[in-house]
């Protein structure tokens, strides 16, 4: 939906999406440069990296001013977004209330949430339940007017995040699948993309955040898609084992520990038919990158909420995958600039 916004919220929210998109269009670039020059033959390692980065950028201006205003424009996104959301609760509610159901919304408002989902994502002051309305912030807001624009994170300044998502759905080895289950779905970003590619397919959304199921059913309904939304972990679902033909999951490894990707993987497993086919969709491990634009994703790590990025881009996925069960690993990237970074697997025939 369009949350209607106050001229005061809309120029705050656009004039984050354009301080972000400065950040890391220009004086990234800028930071990028100076660094190559400095330093022609950066180490491998990633403790390394940053060492090194950080010592040839000591006294860079575009380097500082791009990490303050990246981690400047994070915490203002929820200063900005929630009291937004909140002054249109009368209209989200009513909006909400009001889409006439497709597929089904099944919450679980008795389910253990796992140990991770209090590390309050992204900054999400609270988490991602942290705000009943935090779904349809996070989705129109946030998105819409901040990470939309580019240039934070895995998303460039000049790429468009929902592009990326239909570009990898269409990545999955076949073209037609009866039943897909995709983990941590959110909002549906991925999830209307996987419905646009597969419009025949039967699609199970699990997500654990509530606010972002009740969203997600309400813009699926209403854009007429079927979709199955179901709260539960993404490390045990409880669905119905081996009939699945695609699971998938979109930028979700990165969110959750190294212990639990592991489970999830097995669980992923489970829910497969013989035969069917796993696709992950990530940022590229470091290796991918070259030294500069490693450190910028692994910054991440210690200073925009995402706890687990720098485990998820160092573990060995293909290993995982084997320990697993899976067969025919493969990976590369949807773009030429490697992200997403897409891995495929099988689970073997019986």
């Amino acid at each position: 939906m369009q949350i209607p916004l106050t001229q005061s919220s809309r120029a705050g929210l656009e004039f984050l999406g354009a301080t972000q998109s400065y950040a890391g269009g220009v004086l990234q670039t800028r930071a990028a440069a100076e660094y190559r020059e400095a330093e022609p033959n950066p180490p491998v390692p990633i403790l390394e990296r940053k060492a090194s980065v950080e010592h040839h950028l000591a006294d860079s201006a575009a380097w500082a001013f791009d990490r303050f205003l990246t981690r400047w424009v994070a915490e203002e996104a929820y200063v900005k977004a929630l009291p937004a959301a909140e002054s249109a609760r009368e209209e989200i509610t009513g909006w909400v209330e009001s889409r006439t159901p497709a597929g089904t919304l099944t919450l679980n408002p008795g389910f253990e949430a796992p140990e991770y989902w209090e590390n309050g994502f992204h900054l999400a002051p609270g988490g991602w339940d942290g705000h009943e309305l935090m779904g349809p912030a996070i989705h129109e807001l946030v998105f819409g007017y901040i990470l939309r624009p580019g240039g934070v994170g895995a998303v460039r300044h000049d790429e468009n995040l929902n592009d990326q998502r239909h570009v990898s759905a269409r990545c999955a080895p076949r073209d037609r699948y009866e039943w897909i289950v995709e983990l941590g779905a959110g909002t549906g970003r991925f999830t209307t993309a996987l419905a646009r590619t597969y419009p025949d397919a039967r699609i199970t959304a699990v997500e654990l955040s509530a606010s972002s199921l009740k969203y997600a059913h309400a813009l699926s309904s209403d854009a007429g898609l079927a979709v199955d939304w179901y709260q539960a972990p993404a490390e045990e679902t409880r669905l119905e084992s081996g009939a699945a033909d695609l699971v998938t999951a979109y930028t979700l490894m990165h969110e959750v520990p190294t212990a639990a990707n592991q489970q999830i993987l097995h669980e992923a497993f489970r829910l497969l038919a013989p035969g069917g086919d796993l696709m992950i969709c990530e940022v590229a491990p470091y290796e991918e990158h070259d030294a500069f634009r490693a450190v910028i994703l692994d910054w991440e790590t210690e200073n925009r909420g995402e706890p687990y990025w720098r485990d998820a881009l160092t573990m060995d996925l293909p290993d995982m995958l084997r320990m697993a069960g899976f067969t025919g690993i493969r990976s590369f990237g949807a773009t030429e600039r490697k992200y997403p970074w897409i891995t495929l697997a099988s689970k073997p025939q019986a």
